[in-house]
């Protein structure tokens, strides 16, 4: 986040959908700090990704060893608000028939018929029938029916997931699967 006067709070927040790293981030909105912190790397997770469908258990914390003087309790506050906000409109629970683009959470009530080129950063049971594309950053639970032809997925954490069908032109990238 980025102090800025000129936005509602004071602050604006800069976010990716395909990144959560702060040096990737710093990169990508050409961020230069020097003396005087003029961002703060801020996170806003749960403390076990099993439940980042429960906002409730989000935390803010700062990831840096300093913090900006601007950064005070009433700042904390509001940045806590909009990143609750945040999160709430990216749970995916119920039945949707397409994600596409973007970064989701999936609930364990979740069933989705087909998500394409996007990014779950946590899928906490529930069903996904196709992905076509995108990355899948952790899974503690859940189906998935078919990984299609042509895509790539970068699964970084797996626990317990059954999966039913990978398409020969598709590939997984990154596969750590653990079992609890």
């Amino acid at each position: 986040m980025v102090k800025d006067g000129k936005e509602k709070g004071g602050f604006r927040l800069l976010m990716s959908p395909w990144t959560e790293s702060h040096s990737e981030l710093i990169t990508i909105f050409k961020l230069n700090d020097g003396k005087h912190l003029h961002f703060a790397r801020v996170e806003f997770k749960p403390e076990n990704l099993d439940t980042a469908y429960l906002v409730e258990t989000y935390k803010l914390k700062i990831d840096e060893e300093r913090t900006p003087a601007w950064f005070d309790e009433d700042m904390k506050e509001a940045v806590t608000k909009k990143m609750t906000a945040y999160i709430k409109s990216i749970i995916v629970s119920g039945d949707v028939q397409l994600l596409i683009g973007g970064q989701f959470i999936v609930a364990p009530s979740a069933k989705i018929e087909c998500a394409h080129t996007m990014v779950i950063n946590a899928m906490c049971g529930g069903t996904v029938n196709y992905i076509r594309g995108g990355t899948v950053n952790d899974i503690s639970g859940g189906t998935v029916n078919y990984i299609r032809g042509g895509t790539v997925i970068k699964i970084q954490e797996i626990w317990d997931l059954v999966i039913k069908k990978i398409w020969p032109a598709a590939k997984i990238v990154e596969d750590t699967r653990k079992s609890k």
